[in-house]
């Protein structure tokens, strides 16, 4: 059972008095000006066709913060073309993009979703392809301890460059469906992502905690994609 500080009523008035530091977003849009500039174009390698069928599915990669390389499944429609709706998701602590198994329903269902793999996890409960650093020789999936990893200081820190790669990625999808707008999906540590992706040409599934410590309700999601209830685990939205 979890433990609270205050009771449900003040719980729900309860607003933080942490203050934004100032120029936080020329700070963010410096980071992401840099992953820009060092972007290449994505790769897709078709992927288990005789097994997937009648779903599209491809190994995809794209360029992350620094221009690093960062691993990804894209499922969608057998011969989808067009404008077609796209969900972004992100992993949970600790994992990685599995297999393509694992996020076969919404492609059945007539949708592309793109899952990003996370750098430097994806050893716990599900599996990783993808280094914190890609391309060092010692780099690839790890039984996660990196929460803390680099925070001393805010450039170095490994959260700045996994929220970089999570907007990369919305655009990245946005890129490859030509879907003008992005609904983006996530649980546990994937929901934090979603928040920071949901600014960049997104709709999200839904939120998370707001700036001001309220929960929010979702966003509307894109024209033609159904509302999906957020997970019971975040509580209600208000």
């Amino acid at each position: 059972m979890p433990w609270f500080d205050l009771p449900l009523d003040q719980l729900r008035e309860y607003r933080t008095d942490t203050a934004e530091p100032p120029d936080l977003d020329l700070w963010w849009q410096g980071r992401l000006d840099q992953a820009r500039a060092a972007a290449r174009p994505p790769t897709l390698t078709r992927y288990g066709a005789e097994i997937y069928a009648p779903v599209e599915v491809y190994d995809a990669e794209f360029s992350g913060a620094g221009g690093d390389r960062i691993r990804a499944w894209y499922l969608r429609p057998t011969g989808a073309d067009g404008h077609i709706p796209v969900v972004v998701n992100f992993i949970g602590y600790g994992g990685g993009r599995g297999l393509p198994a694992e996020h076969a329903l919404l492609p059945a269902l007539g949708y592309a979703v793109f899952v990003m793999d996370t750098r430097g996890q994806g050893g716990r409960w599900t599996t990783g392809a993808t280094g914190d650093h890609p391309g060092e020789p010692d780099s690839g999936p790890e039984n996660a301890r990196v929460m803390t990893r680099g925070i001393a200081r805010p450039e170095g820190y490994y959260y700045t460059r996994l929220f970089t790669d999570a907007v990369r990625a919305v655009e990245t999808a946005s890129e490859l469906t030509g879907a003008p707008r992005v609904a983006v999906s996530g649980s546990s540590q994937g929901v934090q992502r979603d928040h920071r992706g949901q600014g960049h040409r997104g709709a999200p599934v839904h939120r998370p905690r707001g700036a001001d410590g309220a929960r929010r309700a979702p966003a509307p999601p894109p024209e033609g994609l159904p509302a999906l209830r957020p997970p019971g685990a975040y509580g209600e939205y208000h």
